[in-house]
């Protein structure tokens, strides 16, 4: 495929309201009951967007609100009739950036899930599982997951690059973030990642840009290079031939969300933005109160910051006062308090609650309080669930060829997932273990596997355990020996 053939996906876009609206507030197409009525084809118009358009919705510097064309100053003329511009009070608030935050926690705040989908696995499988989360966390794994996502929920989509070097294998995960463009390409009838390319530009030699582009297939990876000169684009050439990357598939997890986190939430935060910045432009309007003096002759005595401190007038109705400005923080109080509720339940986030100190509440009363989040989360957990299943077999396809064990690691059968993060208490987590191993509800193994995923314990505890029965048992066996001897030997003094 040509570089300019891969360098092609669709567009990032927001469905916009339909052009079809009457005065009525009906549509413009009205059927008749008759035969001939069929589904048109209402074609859906959107809004495009680029990435750095999310990133610019990220960082509060760069927010609409700090925009003179969307918000403008005043207009005015000095003495002499000259124009300038007032200087408008403008407040931009990282809303999008506690949404993000707030939403990633939900969603990878646990470690990644690692369990074996066979039933009655043997003890082998189990070793293989332990050998297995040892090296998903020797390569770090789970940083890579979390990298993909983080980038993904800010700029709408993600990728992580596993390759083989001296016979190890090492990932890299890849973004806009961090100045790469993503074009996958799949097959139209499975779906399947078959080609994915990554663009990326560095500086050349006297102040020119030269373009790269890394290409993986199945099989092979290769990269084509472009200089451009003067802001010209130059052809297209291969920087690096054609190589075999180890993999048996394309090693390219990508996973596109499709816009960041907060983007059921961008129209009200900037209307949040425009309200808090009218509201601070108002505050400004009237924080000191205008002078007014009626009367013919008046002398104005004034401190040396020009701040009037005595009037003197001969008129003897002159009349002195200050304009008492009209109370607009109520209204704007309920407005910004309305917006700000709706801010995060657009996106399903949801504020910590104020909790009096001393307090101990339950699991189930906490899950409630975050409940919006807690479904979100579970929602993205299946999104993501394909994402994860590539990133472990790609993982578990190069580790097995690192230490290996390529053909058992090909025939095990582990499955990732990603479990939402919930605020809970540690005690009543592990009070909920040991009651369902007490009753035989769960078994020890499983038991690991839950304490493993809470923090507790390493990825071979079950071996230990094990280690330890065994230890155990032969500790008894050679005491009851040495009893038995003891009572032979003293029965024969007898």
């Amino acid at each position: 495929m040509a570089p300019e053939q891969i360098l092609r996906k669709a567009a990032f876009k927001r469905l916009i309201p339909t052009a079809r609206l009457t005065e009525g507030g009906l549509t413009g197409i009205i059927g008749d009951g008759n035969s001939e009525d069929r589904t048109p084809n209402d074609s859906m118009r959107y809004e495009i967007l680029t990435q750095s358009d999310f990133m610019r919705e990220y960082d509060v510097n760069s927010h609409k609100i700090n925009s003179i064309k969307y918000y403008g100053n005043v207009l005015s003329r000095d003495d002499e009739g000259k124009l300038y511009q007032k200087i408008k009070s403008r407040v931009s608030i990282g809303f999008q950036g506690r949404i993000h935050t707030k939403r990633l926690t939900a969603l990878i705040g646990n470690n990644v899930n690692l369990r074996l989908i066979r039933s009655g696995t043997s003890v082998g499988s189990q070793g293989t599982l332990a050998a297995f989360r040892e090296g998903w966390e020797d390569k770090d794994i789970e940083i890579a997951v979390h990298e993909a996502v983080t980038a993904d929920g800010k700029t709408g989509d993600c990728a992580i690059c596993f390759y083989l070097s001296d016979k190890k294998v090492g990932w890299r995960s890849m973004s806009f973030e961090k100045g790469d463009f993503l074009y996958p390409h799949n097959d139209p009838l499975t779906g399947e990642l078959t080609l994915f390319g990554r663009l990326y530009a560095q500086d050349g030699d006297g102040g020119n840009t030269v373009e790269y582009l890394d290409v993986w297939d199945k099989d092979y990876y290769m990269r084509y290079r472009r200089d451009n000169i003067a802001g010209s684009e130059g052809k297209w050439v291969i920087d690096i031939e054609p190589s075999r990357h180890g993999f048996d598939i394309c090693p390219i997890a990508y996973h596109r969300y499709g816009g960041p986190f907060w983007a059921p939430s961008e129209n009200l935060i900037e209307n949040y933005e425009l309200a808090m910045s009218q509201f601070c432009e108002n505050n400004a309007a009237y924080a000191l109160r205008i002078l007014y003096t009626l009367g013919e002759t008046m002398e104005v005595k004034s401190n040396l910051d020009g701040t009037p401190n005595r009037v003197d007038s001969p008129d003897a109705n002159a009349k002195i006062g200050f304009l008492e400005p009209a109370d607009s923080s109520k209204s704007f109080e309920t407005q910004l308090n309305k917006l700000e509720t709706n801010i995060m339940r657009s996106s399903f986030a949801v504020e910590t609650p104020e909790i009096k100190s001393g307090s101990d509440l339950s699991s189930l009363t906490v899950k409630m309080m975050f409940a919006d989040s807690y479904l979100k989360a579970l929602q993205d957990a299946q999104d993501y669930q394909k994402f994860l299943n590539r990133v472990t077999y790609l993982f578990k396809f190069g580790y097995g060829l690192e230490i290996g064990r390529l053909s058992d690691y090909k025939s095990f059968k582990v499955k990732a997932e990603l479990l939402p993060f919930i605020f809970m208490s540690e005690t009543e987590v592990i009070n909920s273990i040991v009651q369902l191993v007490g009753v035989g509800a769960l078994s020890k193994k499983s038991a690991t596997e839950i304490a493993y995923n809470s923090g507790y314990g390493t990825a071979d505890e079950w071996d230990r355990l094990i280690s330890e029965a065994h230890d155990e048992l032969v500790g008894n066996s050679v005491t009851k020996t040495a009893q038995d001897i003891n009572v032979i030997s003293n029965a024969r003094n007898v």
